[in-house]
């Protein structure tokens, strides 16, 4: 006998969620970007031609992890590599990623400063957990991945702090120590996602020593989550910056986090680390086992053996901003090909991360909104993007982001030009 489940639960299930859920988790919004996504899936599905450049992944068609850490992998499976990996990571790992940020950041980190998780988000939102309690001040500046949702979650007194392209999208030092009086955590990300710009050296070193000066005669610190994923990931020519680096003092108020999910296109393989002083250490590794968010056992011993090989590292990072840097310039090439023209585009010369930030000036002319836009260039001309507003900054100014890790040079090609005729019959 089968028993239908369904004929047992309630006809109304949205009464039944919002008496069954803590007020926060109802009130918790999933991500637009997906939801984005999820429509190019269905168009994709009913036989359209659809530039998909939402989700800021890879294709496998197109970028492949290095084949030491695939290799690697399945070697440590076939070896027997499959019981739990400690909460905190592999010492390995954590020796490969110190290794790592001595040679190539400047930075001497013991290994116990080091927390491996699967991917940067569970030391993200350990961060969160570790240091802000209902109410707490926090600070993100605007464009910025995600910090809503954390801010919600956690219930923190979050403050967004508006950014413009005049500055490359970042906050000027000005704007950073006003808005750090009294918060608890800062989040910063460079090179940025979603704009793919990277923080002028002074500006971050103003920050860092801005939070150095706030947190004289503290109780409880200001801490600063800066999120490096993509510095591996910069343009030929385009220099990254680390607060710890320019202004050592902030040291004991700072969380790295990184991950090989975008510099070695290994999104799905699910290895990121949190590096942060070592007395914190600990907490942070608790929260991350307490979640189960540890990263498998087999991927991590590939990706330390990976690490200690600069050579083989130095390669790849070659080939893949190469690649990265050929779908980037192609694309910034034609839209400022068809702004020379007089069309109503622009872009911002490719920096970092794998991501252009792009702008249809269409607003108050012949649309409302940036989402009128971009329903428009989805439906008419095949092109998938996603707006700033998905980033948390509101107003409906045309600019979108671009993202390259999943598409081929002709695609960017075919897109292009139908993104050039219908700009053209506007």
């Amino acid at each position: 006998m089968s028993i239908r489940v369904a004929d047992h639960l309630p006809s109304d299930t949205a009464a039944a969620a919002a008496a069954a859920l803590t007020p926060v988790a109802h009130e918790m919004q999933g991500s637009k970007i997906l939801a984005i996504a999820g429509q190019v899936r269905q168009m994709v599905a009913e036989g359209h031609d659809v530039c998909n450049l939402t989700v800021g992944d890879f294709s496998p068609a197109h970028f492949r992890v290095p084949a030491a850490i695939s290799e690697g992998t399945a070697r440590a499976v076939a070896e027997g590599h499959t019981n739990y990996p400690p909460a905190d990571g592999i010492p390995e790992l954590k020796q490969a990623v110190v290794d790592l940020y001595a040679r190539e950041l400047g930075l001497v980190y013991p290994p116990g400063s080091v927390c491996v998780g699967s991917g940067a988000r569970p030391p993200i939102y350990a961060a969160w957990r570790l240091f802000v309690e209902p109410g707490d001040k926090t600070v993100s500046f605007l464009p910025a991945w995600n910090v809503g949702y954390y801010a919600h979650l956690t219930q923190s007194d979050h403050h967004f702090v508006p950014t413009s392209v005049e500055t490359n999208f970042f906050p000027t030092v000005d704007q950073a120590t006003e808005a750090i009086r009294g918060a608890r955590l800062v989040i910063l990300n460079s090179p940025l996602n979603p704009t793919g710009t990277v923080i002028d050296k002074e500006v971050l070193r103003g920050i860092a020593q801005a939070i150095v000066d706030e947190n004289k005669g503290r109780e409880r610190p200001c801490m600063l989550v800066y999120d490096q994923v993509y510095w591996m990931l910069t343009a030929e020519g385009i220099e990254h910056f680390n607060p710890v680096a320019l202004v050592p003092e902030v040291a004991p108020y700072v969380v790295q986090v990184d991950a090989i999910s975008k510099c070695f296109a290994a999104t799905g393989l699910r290895v990121g680390w949190g590096v942060l002083p070592p007395y914190l250490q600990a907490k942070m590794k608790g929260l991350v086992g307490h979640m189960g968010s540890w990263a498998p056992r087999p991927v991590q011993l590939a990706t330390a053996e990976f690490l200690q090989d600069p050579a083989a590292v130095a390669a790849y990072m070659t080939e893949i901003r190469g690649a990265l840097g050929a779908r980037l310039g192609k694309l910034h090439g034609a839209i400022t090909d068809m702004k020379a023209r007089g069309l109503p585009v622009d872009s911002i010369a490719p920096q970092g991360a794998i991501y252009l930030s792009f702008r249809v000036d269409l607003v108050g002319r012949r649309f409302d909104s940036n989402e009128e836009i971009r329903r428009w260039m989805l439906e008419e001309a095949g092109l998938a993007v996603v707006p700033f507003q998905a980033f948390d900054l509101q107003g409906d100014t045309g600019w979108f982001r671009m993202s390259v890790g999943a598409c081929g040079l002709d695609e960017l090609d075919r897109s292009m030009e139908r993104l050039d005729g219908i700009l053209s019959s506007c």
